[in-house]
């Protein structure tokens, strides 16, 4: 799995892919992360908003087949999930709750893991995102978590297909580290009917002071953000207080903030999952990039702080065989986490090339240059023995089964009524027996007739 990155706010967006300033991820887009070196790629996903009375909408199961589809095209590891959505299984980590959310869990993963029940190996499931546990209730909480977690490798398992033995990603409490390590042993994980298809995951974002916090809080004392990451470069005089490791109780620098941390948790996670047979994804990390919010000298002090940051959690991620996937939101702005273009053009091109340097030398890749890609067309089964053109049609047909709805050049062929939409769910043709694809801009469409779909391509 390598190191990998996340397609953050945007298919995990209640109700609106777009709704948080990104664009539907284009396959140049998913093409440009494998060719930056990336092996697995992380889309968070909203399955709640787009549901009715436990139903999920076709239209969104297609929308999200087309992002999974080009990312098991490019060669990645894809890992699909259900993300917060409104909190309504990760704030509800209760027993009046227990019930209704376990009905749900069911039913979404049922669904969706029927929907990709042909893909390969290389498409994982995660069962949720950052399940929230309390300071003084966690064990219990964790109790009522795991019975979600059992859902859904139960849900998925009972769907068959590649589903029998898909890998399986279960959250620790709160994706703590500490929390984890302390109240999920590999004893409780889960029950399984395969052995050794079991992953633990946890998120790194420590401390939040240095990593995501924007502005001052009263915790009991003012505490401000931390911009000086290292033993070296840090500020002095009254900014010693945006130093990372400054004690606002005590009112004087502590120790500095230093990879010794990294190695510590990740370790922990080595020790009690890896060790034992269990792999582990970092599956959020970073740090925020304070351009804008400071300036000149400042600026280029954090900034080295920030890569020697990112330089030392990537390599004690690979010496402590955990898989680093790296937060990314598209936001190009102050306080951005961005490595891959999405919000400006050109469309997947690299946005911070020196981070992404640091996260392949880690892994004993050279500086990033992109030589572009080779396209893996048999992830679903079936298709081995096809050409490549029967494999293109079979693939992109929801259930992986032949059927009459087919493209020949320019035309869409049908044995009845067919309807194209763009991306939107906004019919733009329709005819019987036969549909021409003249005068479309460039794009992906979709194609439906009855009960089945194709997605249409055109470039």
């Amino acid at each position: 799995m390598g190191f990998g990155v996340n397609i953050g706010n945007t298919m995990e967006v209640p109700g609106n892919p777009t709704g948080w300033g990104n664009k539907f991820p284009s396959e140049a887009y998913i093409d440009s992360v494998k060719a930056a070196g990336f092996s697995t790629i992380r889309i968070p996903c909203a399955w709640d908003s787009h549901a009715t009375e436990g139903v999920i909408h076709k239209s969104w199961l297609d929308s999200v087949q087309v992002v999974v589809d080009r990312c098991m095209r490019a060669g990645l590891v894809t890992i699909l999930n259900i993300h917060w959505d409104g909190g309504w299984l990760e704030g509800n980590l209760n027993d009046e709750k227990k019930d209704e959310v376990s009905a749900k869990q069911k039913a979404y993963w049922t669904q969706i893991a029927t929907h990709f029940k042909n893909y390969n190996e290389r498409l994982l499931f995660a069962s949720a995102n950052e399940p929230a546990t309390t300071d003084d209730n966690y064990k219990h909480e964790t109790e009522i978590l795991m019975v979600y977690h059992q859902v859904f490798v139960d849900a998925v398992r009972a769907t068959g297909g590649n589903n029998e033995s898909r890998t399986l990603v279960i959250q620790g409490p709160s994706t703590s580290i500490d929390r984890s390590c302390e109240v999920i042993p590999v004893s409780k994980l889960p029950k399984d009917v395969i052995a050794d298809r079991l992953m633990v995951e946890v998120h790194y974002y420590d401390p939040y002071t240095y990593t995501l916090m924007n502005d001052p809080a009263d915790w009991g004392a003012i505490v401000q953000p931390q911009y000086y990451w290292g033993a070296e470069d840090l500020a002095t005089g009254s900014d010693v207080v945006h130093n990372c490791g400054y004690n606002a109780w005590a009112g004087a620098m502590g120790d500095p903030c230093t990879g010794d941390r990294m190695d510590d948790q990740f370790g922990k996670m080595k020790t009690n999952f890896v060790d034992k047979g269990v792999p582990v994804i970092i599956g959020e990390f970073g740090a925020n990039d304070r351009v804008g919010v400071l300036t000149g000298e400042n600026y280029k002090k954090h900034r080295r702080g920030r890569l020697a940051h990112y330089d030392y959690l990537m390599k004690s991620a690979k010496r402590n065989k955990v898989v680093p996937i790296a937060w990314d939101t598209g936001h190009e702005g102050e306080n951005n986490m961005t490595i891959i273009r999405r919000q400006s053009e050109p469309d997947g091109s690299v946005f911070d090339v020196e981070v992404l340097n640091l996260m392949r030398a880690a892994y004993g890749l050279s500086d990033y240059v992109n030589t572009g890609i080779t396209h893996v067309d048999n992830f679903i089964d079936g298709t081995t023995g096809m050409t490549e053109a029967e494999a293109f049609r079979y693939k992109n047909v929801l259930g992986a089964t032949p059927v009459k709805l087919y493209r020949d050049g320019n035309r869409l062929i049908v044995n009845g009524e067919i309807k194209l939409f763009d991306m939107n769910g906004i019919l733009l043709r329709k005819g019987n027996s036969e549909l021409s694809l003249e005068g479309l801009g460039k794009g992906m469409f979709v194609a439906k007739s009855g009960t089945n779909v194709m997605k249409v391509n055109i470039r």
